[in-house]
This record gives C-alpha cells, structure tokens and sequence, in this order.
C-alpha cells in the first residue's frame, strides 16, 4: 500500500518533469520493488514507465525497463516474454554502446536459454558475456557470468566442464578476496564431485566451504551446505557425522523460515532415521515433512486466492458501474412485471423445493450403502497395501543386510596376510581357513622383520560371522601397530601389549566378566638360530618331528578381560630342525559335530591326523584336512570358524 502511494505522488506530480531523469529513476525503483510482489500492477506501471522512457528518448531507462521485464517474466516462468525483452534489453544496450550493459543482457539471454533447455545456444551467450566481462575487467558480474555457465554445464550432464569454469570462479573470488562468493563456488564444486560419485572430493570442497561461511556468519548457505555435507555422510554410512550436519541445518532453515530447504532436510533426517533403524524418528520427521508441504501449499493457495480476489472485486466494481446504468432504465419494465414474476417465482420454489427434498432422501439412502462399500473396501486396500509394504522392506533389509556382509568380507580378505608374506616365511606351508558364515570370527597374521625374524600368529575371535569379523579386523590392526611399527619381536610381550590394547578399546576392567576377546597362537622364528619363541592365550602349538607330536600349551587365559588381569602372559622358546613342521590350529575341527554318531571330532584325532599328513607336501596335507572335515562335517551345520595353519621348517 505503501508503495502504491509513493507510485501515485509520482505519477501525478508535475508532469514538466516527466521526461527527466530523475523523474524515471523514481519510477524505476518503484517497479523494481513492484516486481518482487509479482502483482499486475508491475505490469501496469511498468508498461507506462516504458511509454515514458520512449516518449523521453531515454535510452538508458528504456534499457532498464526492458531488463526489469525480461527478469520478471523469467522469474515467473514465461520464458518466451523473458526472451523477448532480454533481446530487446541488448539491442537498446548495443546502441548506447554501454559494454557491462551488453554483457549483463547476454548473460541474462544464456539464462533463459539454459532453462529452455537449448544448451548449446546458452554456452555461446554466456562466453560472450564472459569475454566481454574480461575486457572491462568487471569480476563481479565475470563471477556471475562463471557462476550460471557451471550451472548450465550441470543441467547439461558435462560435470568435468562444470568444474573447470567453478575452479576458475574460485580463483577469481579469491583474488578478489570475496569470500560469499568463494563459499558459492566452493558448493558448486561439491555438488559437480557428488554428481562423478567421487565423493571424497566432494566433501572436502563443501567442509571448506562450510568453514569460511562459519567464520563470516553466512547463514543462509549454510543451511544448503551442512544439508549436502550431511548427504555426502549420509552415503558413506557414517551416520553420526550426517546426523550432526543435517541437525545444524535443520537449525538453521527453522531460524530463518527457509521452508522450501525444509522439506529437503526433512527427507534426509527421515532417511537417516530409517537407515539406522530409529523408526520414531523417522516417523517424527516424515510427517515435519508432510506438514511443512501442507503449510507452503496453502500459503500458495492463500497467496493465489488473494490475487484472484483483488482481481475479482476490480471487475465486480466495473460490472456493477454498468448494472447501474442499465437498471435505471429497465427499472419502470421490471416494476410492471414484478408481481408475475414473484407468483411464477414462488411456484417455481415450490416445485423446485419439492424435488430437492426427494432427490435429497434418495440421495441419503444410497450415500448411507455407498460409505458402507467404500469403507469395507478401503480397509482391504489398506490392509494389501501394509502387507506389500512390509514385505518391501523385510525385502530391502535383507538385501542391505547381505550386501554390506559381502562387502565386510570383501574387506577381511583384503587385510589377512597374503601368500607373498608366507612365502618368506616358508615355501612349504598351507592355510586351511574355513568361515562358518561369509565373515569369519577367526584370522590369521604375518610378518617378515629385517632382522631374520618371522612373526606369524592365528587368532579366533569371540563369536563369529560379523561380530566375530570386527574382532578379527580390530585384531589384525592392533598386531600391525605393535610389530609393525613398533618393532616388537617378542612373543610374550606382543601378547601382553595386545591384551591391553583389546580392554581399552573395548572398555573393558578384569571385573564385570565381559568375554569378549579373542584366543591366539603366536610365533617368532629366529631364522638365524632356527629358535622359535611360542606365546599361546587359549591355544596350543603343534610340532611335528619325525612323525612324533611335541605339544606346547599356552596360558589359559584370553586376550581381553580377565579375573586376574595382572597375570602376564609367557614365552616358550623351542629349537626347530630341518623338516619340522609347525601346526597353529582354532578350536573349530576339534568341536565339529559329525560322523556317524553326531559326535565332536575332538582334539585327539586332529593330532592324529596332523601326524598322519605332516610327511606329505603341504598342498596335498590341506587336501587331506579339507577332506577329512567335510567328511566328518557330512550335513551338519559348520559348528564354529575353522582354521589350520602348517609350516615347514626348511
């Protein structure tokens, strides 16, 4: 209302000022506020500001003007208008000779273009305003210009594109030192990675980003921001750094209204919920969701009525100008007539009354049997359609759940040692390892130092499958932290090391009789005095020597919690001879149920069988363990993780 006053004063002051320029630079920014309300009343001014830029030979303003409604139509997706103006916005630009003005014109040409889809025709309009940007040495709209050309490359599918001209708007912004801009480009970059799926670059671009637009206090791309980086989280399943950032977004929409972004955050907070199986959650934030779109339509709605009332009272008002004049002169005929029509009138309601009341009972009867179908009908879909949705989901959990085993598994197989470190150890060994599910609670270690050392253990994990899998993969890092890197080369000591290690990260004391650990065998073999140093929690060490079985027990104790948890573990130290053959061996053959009496295989014919195979090449004596087992094994299920271990003293 304000501005509709301030529009009046101007337009009906002294018009011996209408053609000068100060006089249509009021009027300019009137309906340039005009145009961000979207009334037709912008149409309206703005269509007489043009008369009077024309009528003035005002070249400047009429360029403006046709700028302004080349933006607004644009902005309200009339495309074509958009185009129209724009074109006659260069065109008026091309005869002031006004450079910046040509290069905004044909930016704004390119944009457009880019939401019509027609790429090509946008990148020529878009390096045209860049070249003509970089005569001027004008970087803010140079900015621009790369800012709109990397978003068209996006639409277009050319990430690599995209990311070269945001590369460019960075280094340009950061020359300049304009950090929102730097943070912009920054974002762009994030999402051009995100879209090559190579979302560690990704993430590094929009931390970044993040950080500068924290130190400025730039709020509003934050919210955008934290809600990708959270998405980027989200994908890489580390679910505690997506909460965090989707959270903080969330925060930020809310305190500035952003609605629109709302709706976004919502969908991911509900994904997250889902995916990390916190169902109130994501109950909570699906109907945030559902009632954010309900509020924007109807304020949509609200926004669209108000417009079609006002247009509504403007023509009722004409409307009833004209009723007047034409009932003042057939008001004289209709008092004539007025009696007739009133008699034919109530009869007409009568009759009309009449069938209303009838056709109102039938309508209530058949209504009434109509809602009883309807409901009994609703509940049968309502009731398919839960059944088919839980089937989905029991469908997808179970998909989810095996793939991310497989892809465990995938990862146990690549840190378990490989051949090529056995093979220092001893050409002749062998490596019988079979899961009892696709990740094993079992591993096996190895090792090579440079002072003639090989240290090489087996280890089974409290449980198996995948919790088995996390203990085999924290134990596995623990022994190459401690040998590894810290050069340990004593049994005993790597034990006690990675006994501790074990209770600290599971924060575990000796006294709340915790049992999660693992039990191990492990060796060092001096290769140069054919010394072998035995350290066992739980485990035994097999030796083989002319077909005679030496046995060496370890502690009995595990590698975790323990009642006397200041006990150490201890060394043995044996002198091997050429042709020794050394087995490490789990609990797992020994406690197989089989044969044909459903019994345990036991410890005493695994040692008979070790003996039996310790003469035969160490291919053929896993063929012979292979075999024995599954023989035994015949259809019972796989009791527990199976792992044999054998090598040759040469």
């Amino acid at each position: 209302m304000k501005q509709q006053f301030l529009l009046l004063f101007i337009l009906t002051s002294n018009l011996s000022f209408s053609q000068t320029e100060s006089y249509l630079d009021s009027i300019f920014k009137v309906c340039n506020e005009l145009k961000k309300q979207n009334t037709d009343i912008f149409i309206e001014k703005s269509h007489y500001l043009y008369s009077q830029t024309k009528k003035a030979k005002n070249e400047k303003y009429k360029q403006k003007t046709e700028n302004l409604f080349g933006i607004y139509f644009t902005n309200n997706q009339k495309f074509d208008s958009g185009f129209v103006y724009f074109s006659k916005a260069l065109v008026s630009a091309e005869n002031n000779k006004d450079t910046l003005a040509i290069a905004k014109a044909l930016m704004n040409i390119g944009i457009v273009l880019r939401y019509q889809k027609n790429f090509l025709k946008a990148e020529k309009y878009f390096n045209d305003a860049y070249l003509l940007c970089k005569t001027l040495n004008d970087n803010s709209v140079q900015i621009s210009v790369l800012y709109n050309l990397s978003g068209l490359f996006l639409d277009w599918g050319k990430f690599n594109e995209a990311i070269s001209v945001n590369r460019n708007s960075l280094a340009l912004s950061t020359r300049i030192n304009d950090i929102k801009n730097q943070i912009k480009a920054l974002e762009a970059l994030g999402s051009n990675f995100s879209e090559l799926k190579q979302l560690d670059s990704a993430k590094k671009y929009l931390l970044i980003a993040y950080e500068k637009a924290n130190a400025i206090d730039y709020d509003e791309e934050k919210i955008y921001l934290c809600n990708n980086i959270g998405v980027l989280y989200l994908q890489e399943k580390d679910y505690a750094s997506a909460e965090k950032y989707l959270i903080e977004a969330e925060s930020q929409a809310l305190k500035q209204n952003a609605k629109n972004a709302l709706i976004d955050i919502y969908a991911n907070l509900k994904d997250l919920y889902y995916k990390t199986n916190q169902l109130k959650n994501c109950i909570s934030y699906f109907h945030l969701q559902d009632s954010i779109k309900t509020l924007i339509y109807n304020q949509d709605l609200i926004n669209t009525t108000a417009e079609i009332e006002t247009k509504y009272q403007t023509e009722k008002k004409d409307l009833q100008l004209k009723q007047t004049n034409s009932e003042l002169i057939f008001q004289a005929e209709k008092n004539k007539q007025k009696t007739i029509i009133i008699w034919i009138g109530a009869l007409a309601f009568i009759c009309t009354l009449f069938f209303l009341i009838l056709a109102f009972v039938n309508y209530k009867r058949a209504k009434k049997a109509n809602l009883i179908v309807q409901n009994q009908n609703q509940i049968l879909e309502l009731q398919k359609k839960e059944v088919q949705h839980q089937k989905s989901i029991i469908e997808e959990k179970q998909h989810e759940i095996i793939s991310s085993i497989n892809y465990a598994q995938r990862i146990q197989s690549a840190v378990l040692t490989g051949e090529e470190v056995w093979n220092k150890i001893s050409k002749e060994h062998f490596i019988f390892f079979q899961p009892r599910d696709i990740v094993s609670g079992d591993f096996y270690w190895a090792h090579v130092l440079s002072n003639g050392r090989a240290v090489f253990a087996l280890a089974d994990c409290t449980g198996h499958g995948v919790p088995g899998g996390f203990m085999s993969m924290l134990g596995n890092s623990f022994l190459n932290e401690l040998v590894v890197e810290n050069k340990l080369f004593k049994a005993d000591e790597i034990l006690n090391r990675l006994r501790d290690k074990v209770i600290a990260a599971l924060f575990q004391k000796g006294e709340t009789q915790q049992k999660d650990g693992m039990d191990m065998a492990l060796c060092v073999w001096n290769k140069m005095d054919n010394t072998l140093e035995f350290a066992g929690a739980n485990n035994i060490l097999y030796l083989v020597r002319d077909k005679q079985l030496l046995e060496y027990k370890g502690d009995k104790m595990p590698i975790g919690a323990y009642l006397e948890e200041n006990k150490k573990f201890s060394a043995q130290k044996i002198t091997v001879q050429t042709n020794d053959f050394i087995y490490l061996t789990t609990d797992g053959f020994a406690d197989q149920f089989g044969g044909e009496k459903g019994k345990k295989f036991k410890s005493k014919q695994l040692e008979q069988l070790l003996v039996e195979v310790s003469s035969l090449p160490s291919e053929e004596q896993k063929e012979r363990l292979t075999k024995a087992f599954l023989n035994w094994k015949l259809k019972q299920e796989q009791t527990d993780d199976v792992s044999v271990i054998g090598i040759k003293v040469t």
